[in-house]
């Protein structure tokens, strides 16, 4: 199968929530859905471009998660900021380390 001039291939792992990024405003640009044994050898991550605003709210709604008796996620993310190579403010949404150590793998 070809792709379309300018398409590139989404990891399919992490294709559902570059997907549900895009639809709810952030402008996903580079993703991976890691790779290697255990998770954290190259682990996954979406870079995306939105106002600061929506990335605060993501990185708000991820940390509730996290700090909750019973999260929902397996894993703590977390939404970093950094310039591209335009100097504009880019994220990147990546995992920070497993709730349990059994996640891990």
């Amino acid at each position: 199968m070809s792709l379309p001039a300018g398409y590139y291939r989404i990891d399919p792992d992490i294709r559902a929530l570059v997907a549900a990024m895009n639809v709810h405003g952030f402008r996903t640009y580079a993703s991976c859905q890691g790779h290697g044994f255990p998770v954290t050898k190259l682990p996954p991550y979406i870079a995306f471009a939105c106002p600061v605003k929506m990335a605060a709210l993501l990185e708000q709604r991820l940390r509730q998660d996290a700090e909750s008796a019973i999260p929902r996620l397996t894993w703590g993310w977390s939404v970093k900021g950094t310039f591209n190579s335009d100097f504009q403010l880019c994220f990147r949404l990546q995992p920070e380390g497993p709730h349990h150590w059994y996640h891990r793998y």
